[in-house]
């Protein structure tokens, strides 16, 4: 429950030091020795007064790490972890607490109610109904018991309750028809406990199946599912939809889970719904045949946790609200975000993510439809499989123990679709690596592939096979983090911070003006592409390294049946403006290859500054060829591989093997290391 109140409390989330501050052009400091804002601790570390540490097993933050939690979406905590090589030991759950989030509980001095005052229409326990926690007389028609319900209506329009909870049960729920329409304004619901949720579902020991149902919610953080703290729960043949709403006026953009309602804004995206979100470790979500959808900021989301499996078989997930600001306010009037712009790049889709993939989440879209304005996934930690469906075959959905939790046979060949007005993908912390096979249709607006480095150990691997892909002239772009380069957090003396000293994002991004072409600093860490058997376009671009962060090192290898046209550079990148990308685009994505004509670019259509109410900007990159003595390429070809270079390239090592080859047209070169190519055919034999 965000109350107001809430925003008065002197109170610091642990991850408060994974996002210091940074002066313009400066390096991000060195790590802190120790943090201690209250007494007693692990490693030196305290949480603040009135927190307690994670429940579980214990977790390495700097790993993602055993027990379960993790860091919510657009932070981690510093490179190398925090001071002492600290770990969580695990706790005992606060009053009321029913899932593994164990950061919503009452201080009754400071906050009026908490995130664990569930009123659920319906509540199921290993024991059956529980009476006491049920307001039966919400449920307008159908029957239930203690091990399933049918046809059960609710409509509901009062904020911050429940439709039907289930708790450690193995339960049917089918032909239900659950409205919870309400003008929740973030003070009274949570999508971390699940509180306000339609059917909200906790426990290892719960086995929830949702079958032949309409779900349909509206207000801020009000989702049509929830599951949490080791849960199965298989959505089948059902139509989920999340409206969001309007914000409460005193909101700032924030990573504090204490607080957080709305997707923090260095992700680029902006809205106030999610269709669902997982929790918990070993948690698993299976959407079968059905529709999903929310308003703004995403679709099918997992957060704090570790080992969650989501399945999406035969499903849409669709952002709608493609001009947000217009469906409704995003926020009162005087808050943060009230005069938010209509984003120029959601032309057919809501700002967003189709699913989120954190804390080792393991994610299968198979013949599933992505529509969606921003990305179709977010890395920040984990691994997702983007395949088809094939006629007759049956498919066994499983959990983070192997274990089968659904069985699928599918109707019908049927590919997995991606439609992004902007993005195909973003990594941007911590281990990752997507699978693209069997026939995937991507087609995104710009870049494919947004990867950000420098900044949470980000490492990406993708194996791309017989996929069929459209962007807007790029295929890869790798550029630093702008969670880091935007500056961190707002100081506590901000006169705009009104928590109190609470941590929230700075709610604008400055450059230096020009793109900077000094030498960078190399690290260790390497983002890694295998393409095989399709015809891939766009250009590929290393640009880390150019913003103060450390460069990475990009390995891209095209093996058998790979037929790939597009330049390949090292690159200096600046953020441009909605008509500098657009320029971008039509000119074929093309990196500036010349300093007279990149000022002039710049000077044109770099965006230098810019504020949370213009969030889309974030990871709209102009390039300019340029080596920084840190963004390291390196290309391969194999088997009968081919490359027709159709623009200025500059990569530091080529190797081509068996029948491949790299075409090289006259007016354009290549240039390998220190060699330089034109008007050629390169083969094993000529290098």
């Amino acid at each position: 429950m965000k109350r107001v109140l809430m925003i008065l409390m002197t109170l610091m989330l642990v991850c408060s030091v994974c996002l210091p501050g940074l002066s313009e052009g400066s390096q991000p400091p060195a790590q802190p020795e120790g943090f201690g804002p209250s007494e007693g601790g692990p490693g030196g570390m305290t949480f603040p007064e009135g927190m307690t540490p994670p429940e579980g097993d214990g977790f390495n933050p700097s790993e993602g790490g055993p027990g379960g939690m993790t860091f919510p979406e657009g932070m981690t905590p510093p490179e190398g972890g925090f001071p002492g090589g600290m770990t969580f030991g695990s706790g005992e759950k606060t009053e009321g607490q029913l899932g593994s989030w164990s950061m919503g509980g009452r201080d009754a001095a400071s906050v009026e109610g908490d995130d664990y005052a569930y009123d659920a229409a319906l509540y199921i326990s290993a024991e059956g109904v529980n009476k006491e926690k049920s307001a039966v007389d919400r449920i307008v028609s159908g029957t239930y018991d203690g091990e399933s319900a049918t046809g059960v209506v609710i409509s509901d329009s009062v904020s911050g309750r429940n439709g039907v909870i289930v708790e450690n049960a193995a339960y049917t729920i089918s032909g239900a028809a659950i409205d919870l329409l309400t003008a929740a304004d973030g003070t009274d619901t949570c999508d971390f406990s699940g509180k306000g949720t339609a059917v909200a579902v906790f426990g290892k020991q719960a086995s929830v199946v949702l079958e032949n149902s309409t779900v349909h919610t509206a207000g801020v953080a009000a989702m049509p599912i929830f599951a949490d703290d080791g849960a199965t729960l298989t959505v089948r043949n059902s139509t989920l939809q999340s409206d969001g709403g309007t914000l409460y006026k005193e909101y700032l953009s924030t990573p504090d889970q204490k607080l957080m309602v709305a997707p923090p804004w260095i992700l680029g995206i902006m809205g106030t719904s999610r269709c669902l979100n997982m929790m918990g470790n070993g948690t698993t979500t299976n959407v079968i045949d059905s529709e999903t959808s929310a308003g703004a900021w995403a679709v099918l989301s997992t957060d704090s946790g570790s080992d969650m499996y989501l399945n999406v078989y035969n499903s849409s997930l669709t952002l709608n609200n493609a001009d947000e600001s217009k469906a409704a306010p995003l926020q009162a009037e005087g808050g943060q975000i009230s005069q938010t712009l209509d984003n120029p790049y959601t032309v057919r889709y809501g700002s967003g993510y189709g699913s989120f993939a954190i804390g080792s989440a393991v994610e299968t879209f198979a013949g599933a439809k992505l529509n969606v304005g921003t990305y179709a996934t977010i890395f920040n930690g984990g691994t997702a499989v983007y395949t088809a469906l094939e006629k007759g075959k049956t498919c066994e959905l499983k959990n983070s123990a192997g274990e089968v939790t659904a069985l699928y046979t599918a109707r019908e060949d049927q590919p997995t679709v991606i439609h992004s007005d902007t993005f195909g993908f973003m990594a941007m912390q911590n281990s990752n690596r997507i699978t693209v096979e069997k026939g995937t249709v991507i087609d995104s607006g710009f870049a494919t592939f947004l990867v950000k480095t420098g900044y949470g150990s980000q490492t990406l691997t993708a194996d791309i096979d017989s996929a069929a892909i459209t962007n807007g002239g790029v295929l890869i772009q790798v550029m630093d983090n702008d969670d880091a380069t935007n500056g961190g957090m707002m100081p506590a003396d901000d006169p705009a911070n009104t928590n109190g000293g609470m941590q929230n994002f700075i709610p604008y991004h400055t450059e230096t003006a020009g793109f900077r072409t000094e030498a960078a600093r190399e690290d260790a860490v390497e983002q890694t592409f295998f393409f095989t058997n399709g015809v891939y376009s766009g250009n590929i671009y290393n640009a880390s390294g150019s913003d103060g962060l450390n460069g990475n090192t990009l390995r891209v290898t095209f093996g058998e049946g790979a037929e790939y046209s597009g330049a390949a550079a090292s690159t200096s990148a600046i953020h441009v403006t909605c008509e500098g990308s657009m320029a971008l685009r039509e000119n074929g994505g093309f990196a500036l290859d010349d300093a007279k004509t990149a000022a002039a670019f710049a000077e044109k259509y770099q965006n230098t500054s810019f504020t949370i109410n213009e969030y889309w900007s974030i990871g709209h990159v102009a390039n300019l060829v340029n080596d920084n003595g840190a963004n390291a390429i390196h290309i391969t070809l194999a088997d009968d591989a081919v490359w027709q270079v159709t623009g200025t390239s500059l990569i530091t090592s080529l190797s081509i093997a068996g029948d491949a080859r790299v075409i090289v047209p006259a007016g354009i070169t290549l240039t390998v290391g220190s060699t330089v190519y034109t008007d050629c055919v390169l083969t094993p034999d000529s290098l």
